[in-house]
């Protein structure tokens, strides 16, 4: 009697797939933390990256052929390996974390770090024992250290609760680890992330796999494992507001809490302040909460320095032009610089807001107001953040990835996978920012792309909703 062979079930395949998917992804995340960082091996990494991406695109593809259970287990564990291989001894696309070590050692020192900037005479002692040849090398008897640390003649620019991160990081992971002690932590942040949105998309109903959207995108392990981002800080606090609208969305002053926190880390949550204060249950509370956080925050360091509490802030957006109104890629192709654009910029911001707000509204014209999973109507407020800042970036196309992490996350929140086009279209410009000190042409088209890519689907969905309609109607 003949014996047949089996043939391999499809879902078997995908599993394989997504092993072998998974597998590739570590090996470009080992490649992309190898020796050389930006300056050394330039555009050389850059092709790295975007290779990283095709990969991804394929592994999540995959990770849906898959039953929903082994996929997640697979996924998450496949999350961890990339993470893990990412870790290196030195970070490649950039140098904040030798600012965030070097705030930790000023703040245990019982020093404001808003007071001085490295290289000020007033903090010379502690070159020698706060990180030594890691952030002040080569040095030499009679002569300053040099130093890692970017922008040294400056004071800080990062917010309290940022440079309360700072200070507990010193506290419990030893200086010796240098650049992997703060890799290390940021794989820490990230586990946790990683969890809050499994948490997410639980309390919503939606389907466990949109992990993989998040946990094997190259973006936050780039930017919050190999570089070590603070972000991951802000995008965990970001997420934990969305969860407590969702939890509990009758009493959100947690949610208020929780942003405000995100904000002082890093500015950009506070963008979703708007989102929140739309809802018409319990406003108050979330304005209560996140004022009283951000003034508690705060509080401290105006009684101590006053205004150098803002610190390196006002002329970093000098440095980024965003003062000239170049910055904006995409906005400058009309033809406008300087003060015009600025202005274009500022009134498409404005009508964008509103365009989003409007979307929240309930179908009697009111302001929408959330069921016990955080869904409305006429919208919710994950699928609102994704819409306002995938615009808000469009519109100002930042030169930093590490910024868009946190439209990866909600986008995975919502199943918006184009969203994650719109973060990797920063990583041209930032290469060709780099690499060549200066230019848009790369920015202008990948963001472009990126830009296309979200009309598309926009409009795409629009007529289906509209056959919809009309097949129902």
């Amino acid at each position: 009697m003949p014996v047949t062979r089996r043939r391999p079930s499809r879902a078997g395949a995908a599993l394989v797939g997504l092993l072998l998917a998974g597998v590739a992804e570590a090996v470009l995340a080992r490649a992309s933390s190898g020796p050389g960082g930006i300056l050394e091996r330039q555009y050389v990494l850059l092709g790295v990256i975007g290779a990283w991406a095709v990969v991804f695109a394929l592994a999540v593809r995959l990770a849906f052929l898959v039953p929903r259970r082994p996929a997640v287990v697979v996924v998450l564990l496949l999350a961890t390996l990339v993470r893990l291989a990412s870790v290196s001894a030195k970070a490649p696309l950039s140098d904040d974390l030798y600012r965030y070590a070097w705030d930790g050692v000023v703040q245990h020192a019982d020093i404001n770090p808003y007071l001085y900037p490295p290289e000020a005479d007033r903090l010379r002692s502690l070159r020698d024992t706060g990180g030594g040849d890691w952030l002040w090398p080569q040095s030499k008897a009679g002569k300053d250290r040099e130093t890692r640390i970017n922008r040294p003649n400056v004071e800080t620019i990062y917010p309290p609760v940022a440079e309360a991160w700072f200070w507990a990081v010193h506290a419990v992971v030893p200086l010796s680890l240098q650049d992997r002690g703060f890799e290390l932590v940021g794989l820490v942040l990230e586990l946790a992330i990683m969890a809050v949105l499994l948490a997410l998309l639980r309390s919503r109903g939606r389907d466990p796999r949109w992990i993989a959207l998040y946990a094997l995108c190259p973006v936050p392990v780039l930017e919050h494992v190999q570089n070590a981002h603070v972000d991951a800080l802000g995008v965990l606090l970001t997420l934990l507001a969305v969860l407590a609208v969702q939890r509990s969305p009758r009493a959100p002053a947690w949610a208020g809490a929780a942003l405000a926190a995100a904000a002082l880390v890093k500015v950009y949550p506070v963008l979703l302040l708007p989102l929140l204060l739309r809802r018409r249950q319990g406003r108050a509370r979330v304005l209560l909460a996140f004022a009283g956080v951000a003034v508690v925050g705060y509080l401290p360091h105006v009684a101590d320095v006053g205004i150098k509490v803002l610190g390196y802030l006002p002329g970093y957006l000098s440095e980024e032009k965003y003062d000239e109104g170049t910055r904006y890629v995409l906005v400058t192709l009309t033809g406008l610089s300087g003060l015009p654009a600025t202005a274009l910029t500022a009134a498409l911001l404005l009508a964008l807001l509103v365009w989003v707000l409007r979307g929240m509204r309930a179908p009697d014209g009111g302001p929408a107001d959330y069921d016990d999973h955080g869904s409305a109507d006429g919208g919710d407020l994950a699928v609102a953040s994704v819409r306002l800042l995938a615009g808000v970036f469009l519109l100002i196309t930042p030169v930093q990835p590490w910024y868009t992490v946190l439209l990866v996350a909600l986008a995975t929140v919502t199943g918006a996978w184009w969203a994650v086009a719109v973060s990797l279209a920063a990583y041209p410009l930032f290469f060709q920012t780099i690499t060549e000190g200066g230019g848009v042409a790369y920015g202008r088209v990948s963001y472009g792309l990126a830009a296309v890519l979200v009309l598309g689907v926009s409009l795409a969905r629009r007529r289906a909703q509209e056959s919809v309609a009309v097949r129902t109607g």
